[in-house]
């Protein structure tokens, strides 16, 4: 599945197999099995949990928060005045997770993947004007989708959803692997399930590994 890069330049482009490995590692640390589904409103509510560093080395403390927005989902942010990256839902997105939708955690996962990965450019974003926001923004061309941020947390999302290590103890359980049983296992949508099916076919030695 092929997609228009609609994210800007990360600082560091990132592989899949990197991007397996950060989510093994925020599974981890909220104590989730790679065979396990994500509980959506756990993770939303446990985010504290996760500890998020900047380049340098410095911890970075994560929240959550539910606000009023009408044209949008929600985003993270870097609150220069609390010095704390917050993941910030739409009353629609938290009642999804509040009834599992699996559309919202997709959200929180993929809004995880920025905080996790481009946390010194979520930082720098905080510290510029508007006007400055906005072109950032409009620059989207002349890097490969590997150096994408939007690319980056997607393939972030579907790692820390369905992990390669649970799909391959899917396998060897039933003997084989498709759309409908990854996301009756992971609580996932069948579009993203069948997206994950794809690249865990083409890359499964680089994931595993």
């Amino acid at each position: 599945m092929s997609k228009a890069l609609c994210g800007v330049r990360a600082d560091c482009g990132t592989s899949y197999q990197k991007l397996e490995k950060f989510a093994s590692l925020v599974r981890e640390q909220l104590n989730f099995a790679p065979h396990e589904a994500i509980n959506p409103l756990r993770l939303f509510e446990d985010l504290h949990e996760i500890r998020i560093r900047q380049s340098d080395g410095h911890t970075i403390p994560l929240r959550s928060g539910v606000i009023v927005l009408e044209d949008s989902e929600g985003y993270a942010r870097y609150d220069r005045d609390k010095k704390l990256i917050e993941i910030l839902a739409s009353e629609k997105i938290y009642d999804w997770l509040e009834q599992g939708h699996p559309r919202a955690g997709y959200f929180v996962t993929h809004e995880l993947g920025h905080c996790v990965l481009h946390t010194d450019q979520l930082i720098r974003l905080a510290q510029m004007p508007a006007n400055q926001q906005t072109a950032l923004h409009r620059d989207r061309v002349g890097h490969q989708p590997f150096q994408d941020t939007e690319w980056q947390a997607n393939a972030f999302a579907s790692a820390l959803l369905m992990p390669a290590r649970g799909m391959a103890s899917l396998e060897k359980k039933y003997g084989y692997l498709n759309v409908l049983l990854l996301a009756d296992q992971f609580g996932v949508s069948r579009e993203a399930a069948g997206y994950r099916l794809e690249q865990f076919n083409k890359r499964m030695n680089d994931l595993l590994s």
